[in-house]
């Protein structure tokens, strides 16, 4: 929809004094621009939705938006002291990492002499400087906005062209896939679509046939080996990355450390890690069946120093950093790493109560009743009975649950990210995708509802969403098909910079 009426009262006409955001929406009118490229300037004014301090009122401006532009042409702070500002809350490689996203942002943001990229490079500078005065966190609204400001970039860049593309719902629909194993099948889906440029590796797995295994594969930075030639080292004709892990929450302690699963990681049959919070997984039992399913640790079977008993009342970071005021044990993986009341509730562990006279020490072990050979979350579901639904809230992306950048979301999902899913399709095979994104020429990237829909038009009646971002990983024959990268990249150029890959699903050609 576009502005196409005459603006509404003044905000003196009104009582409420002018702020730059109505230069800019003046602006908006007199150009024509869309209506939600105007409301897209409202994001990361405060945390939003999920709490945070009452935003302070907007900064009162009673000029033009061509004055208002050329004072912020002057504003965006010079790099060195940026990465100072972010270096006193995550470490010096990611301070680095969100730098140079923002100046590639700030950089197509200039290079681009168009009324809707006008209006964006002051939003962008205008909300920079918001976050930069604002009390921390900083860092990671930092990050969001540099991808909040690339996505409502790249689609203004291709917005009116779906007129002169291929629908990508019918691209999806009519894929061809080629057997690279027995009950393996892989392609890539790339080109210039209605909804922008998309590159994504698919592989569709039959279960019944191949074997799948999730593994913890955080020894591989270690060893310096890449995913891709660990992948080929152990056989596997395909591999992808997994779930979410610990990476820049602020308040990692020990036992926890940084890249952590988060949620359930069981490989041939052994619990690595519980489902401490309630998320979207891939579940795969010992006949071979596949399932998709939210699951959490509430009512599950433990065991704890040869004694069993059923999980109650949960306490995790979605719900409160805090447990309940009487006697229960912190959980880390698979260990009790706290007795007593009111415990901290771990960042990616659980505290929940113990039964009346159960004798229990720090260090014991915890078993869980899980009869699966292979359990991965992720999350949140993206397609239930073939059809696009997410709830985020009941899946514990919530507060200050990891990963932050989607419990702590301001954006509303509108950020076009790089995406893996997998999902399940009516004959009970599993379809992964891996959605190349942060790229303006090759791969815009998607957003969740945006993934949804995608997973349903490749026939999946059920889908979930995995790790993305620069963590996404797909790797078929020993080869990366897809355009793993950490920054965002205005042509077609790889870059040279990737995360490494902590968990994984292995693909073996027979079970």
């Amino acid at each position: 929809m576009r502005h196409t009426s005459e603006p509404g009262p003044s905000p003196e006409a009104t009582g409420e004094p002018r702020t730059w955001r109505d230069a800019c929406a003046d602006f908006a009118v007199e150009q024509g621009l869309p209506d939600e490229l105007v409301a897209a300037l409202d994001a990361f004014r405060s945390p939003w939705p999920r709490g945070g301090s009452t935003p302070k009122p907007e900064t009162r401006f009673a000029g033009t938006f061509g004055e208002l532009e050329a004072r912020v042409t002057s504003s965006m702070p010079d790099q060195v002291g940026l990465l100072a500002t972010l270096e006193r809350e995550v470490d010096s490689e990611q301070a680095a990492m969100f730098v140079r996203r923002l100046a590639a942002v700030d950089e197509r943001l200039s290079s681009v002499v168009d009324p809707a990229v006008r209006l964006l490079r002051v939003g962008f500078r205008v909300r920079l400087g918001g976050i930069l005065a604002s009390e921390s966190p900083r860092a990671l609204r930092v990050r969001a906005l540099a991808d909040f400001y690339y996505s409502q970039l790249g689609a203004s860049l291709h917005r009116g062209q779906h007129e002169s593309y291929p629908s990508l719902k019918d691209a999806a629909r009519g894929v061809r896939y080629q057997q690279i194993a027995p009950g393996v099948e892989h392609v890539v889906l790339e080109g210039k679509f209605d909804r922008g440029p998309v590159h994504a590796g698919l592989l569709r797995v039959d279960p019944r046939l191949a074997r799948i295994e999730a593994q913890d594969l955080r020894q591989l930075r270690a060893r310096g080996k890449s995913f891709a030639s660990y992948v080929d080292e152990v056989g596997a004709v395909a591999g992808t990355s997994g779930g979410f892990f610990l990476y820049s929450e602020a308040d990692i302690r020990p036992p926890s450390k940084r890249f952590d699963p988060v949620g359930l990681l069981v490989s041939n049959g052994q619990v690595l890690n519980p489902p401490t919070h309630r998320r979207a997984s891939l579940l795969i039992d010992r006949g071979g069946r596949a399932a998709i399913q939210v699951l959490g640790a509430e009512g599950l079977e433990v065991r704890i120093g040869g004694r069993a008993f059923r999980l109650r009342d949960i306490v995790n970071r979605a719900h409160a950093e805090w447990g309940p005021p009487q006697r229960s044990v912190a959980v880390v993986g698979t260990r009790v790493v706290a007795v007593g009341e009111r415990l901290e509730v771990p960042m990616a562990g659980m505290v929940f109560p113990v039964p009346e006279g159960f004798r229990v020490s720090e260090g014991d072990r915890v078993d869980f009743d899980l009869p699966i050979t292979v359990g991965l979350a992720g999350g949140p579901m993206l397609v239930e009975a073939s059809r696009v639904h997410i709830d985020l809230r009941s899946e514990d992306f919530w507060a200050g649950a990891p990963p932050q950048t989607f419990s702590q979301d301001e954006t509303g999902d509108r950020n076009l990210l790089p995406r893996l899913a997998v999902g399940i399709d009516a004959e009970g095979r599993l379809i992964f995708a891996a959605v190349d994104g942060r790229n303006f020429q090759r791969a815009l990237g998607m957003t969740l509802q945006g993934l949804g829909e995608f997973m349903l038009d490749l026939g999946c009646v059920r889908a979930a969403n995995f790790d993305g971002g620069n963590s996404k990983r797909m790797v078929v024959r020993g080869r990366t098909v897809d355009l793993a990268s950490t920054d965002i990249l205005g042509s077609d150029v790889r870059s040279r910079r990737v995360r490494p890959v902590h968990t994984g699903l292995l693909i073996f050609a027979e079970r």
